[in-house]
């Protein structure tokens, strides 16, 4: 992989990263990703953009990887990312012109190439930008083109009143959340108001599953949108009926509240916790995950974070807050790992193992006694995230019965994504084996 350099100047901190333990469900890139560079602040910004920049109430992340950047024949380049930050408080976008440039976009007032108050923002990979201008109730329309971000129209005025966020889709379609109306309107990316989906109370984040940077069918389409002012995240179909719901306030002493989300390859969807400095992650059916980060400026730690980014294809996390942003991969970790005593369908005797991943994963197992090898039960098998459970007919790797004692069960993770083959965890559980 070539070395990057990410918008919203996530340049800055240097860290030295354990190979082996700590991982997490989110980690920081290796050194030669980035050179050990993954998180930026105003400091560093005003030392790109000049001394008069600084981050001002930072909104919806969007990122891409550009068709007119990509060298088909050069896997290696597949990492280089175009990212966009709404920059709100100064009316303006943020990005990166090219892997070593950033640029804004943007001034005050209501006309071309000015903006109000913007909120959200989505790309593509053909170069296709679209900013939810809140302040002038409108949807702004730009083109990242060789000499940067470029206006091309502005649409919804007739129709949207405070627009939030903005979801494109591989089809040529936009999904825009109005915070006011209670409402999702569906656009062409020429303007063209589709439908709307009614039945929302003040929807923020909005997300949308894309078929073709994930893992999703295409006769599966659904919407994940932040509904209920920040209090409910929702799934949907494209009928706007409500397939899953969770609540906020069952994660975090009743005071969590959700800004903006993004899906991954899987269709997990990620979703950023203002209130207590967390990012929360979801599965597909919204079936809680895991929770990421704490309050604070140091290591796996946020502050006030708002607008939230995934590359999906390589697992690739960008995240903004108050005053900086931060550049992350996903990794898998080991939720839960316990191994007891159980019966076979024929009712042998067996150890049942029980796993619980954060995210898909490589799994091996090797099970020891008195620090030799018994037996290498699994060897990089792809483990689909939540709990499985497998077991082990308590043989060796030559077919023959074990004798009862304490063994040790060493579980040897490796992530998928861009992650895979830079990191992994071992957990070791002891167990006894009765006769």
């Amino acid at each position: 992989m070539k070395k990057i350099i990410l918008i919203t100047s996530i340049l800055l901190t240097t860290v030295i990263i354990a190979q082996s333990e700590g991982l997490r469900t989110l980690i920081y890139p290796p050194f030669k990703h980035c050179w050990g560079i993954y998180k930026g602040t105003e400091s560093r910004l005003k030392m790109l953009l000049g001394r008069s920049a600084s981050f001002d109430n930072p909104q919806g992340l969007a990122v891409t990887r550009l068709k007119r950047t990509d060298n088909p024949k050069d896997p290696r380049d597949d990492d280089e990312l175009s990212a966009y930050g709404v920059n709100s408080g100064l009316d303006q976008i943020i990005y990166n012109v090219s892997m070593y440039k950033l640029a804004t976009y943007g001034t005050s007032g209501s006309g071309k190439d000015n903006l109000n108050a913007p909120r959200g923002i989505s790309a593509d990979p053909d170069g296709h930008v679209f900013v939810c201008d809140t302040g002038n109730r409108r949807i702004v329309r730009l083109e990242h083109t060789r000499k940067g971000l470029q206006w091309v129209s502005a649409f919804g005025e007739e129709i949207l009143i405070e627009p939030h966020d903005v979801s494109v889709t591989e089809s040529g379609t936009l999904f825009v959340t109005d915070h006011e109306r209670g409402t999702i309107d569906i656009f062409t990316y020429e303007g063209l108001h589709i439908r709307t989906l009614t039945g929302l109370v003040k929807p923020r984040g909005i997300g949308i599953d894309n078929p073709a940077l994930t893992r999703t069918r295409y006769g599966d389409r659904v919407i994940f949108v932040v509904d209920s002012d920040g209090t409910q995240l929702r799934k949907l179909d494209y009928n706007g009926r409500v397939i899953a719901t969770a609540n906020a306030y069952d994660l975090v002493d009743g005071n969590g509240t959700f800004s903006y989300l993004a899906l991954d390859f899987y269709n997990n969807a990620w979703v950023t916790d203002s209130v207590n400095c967390l990012i929360h992650k979801f599965d597909n059916n919204l079936e809680y995950v895991v929770s990421v980060g704490e309050c604070g400026d140091g290591d796996y730690q946020f502050e006030h974070p708002t607008g939230i980014a995934i590359w999906r294809r390589f697992g690739q996390v960008v995240v903004a807050e108050r005053r900086s942003a931060q550049y992350y991969w996903i990794g898998s970790d080991v939720a839960g790992f316990e191994i007891y005593m159980g019966e076979d369908r024929d009712g042998n005797r067996s150890a049942v193992i029980d796993i619980d991943l954060t995210d898909h994963g490589y799994v091996s197992i090797t099970i020891k006694r008195d620090g030799n090898t018994v037996r290498e039960f699994l060897s990089h098998s792809r483990f689909r995230q939540g709990s499985r459970t497998v077991r082990w007919d308590l043989k060796d790797d030559d077919g023959n019965p074990v004798p009862p004692g304490e063994y040790e069960f060493e579980l040897y993770l490796e992530p998928t994504y861009s992650s895979y083959g830079h990191f992994y965890k071992t957990v070791v559980k002891k167990a006894v084996i009765d006769a």
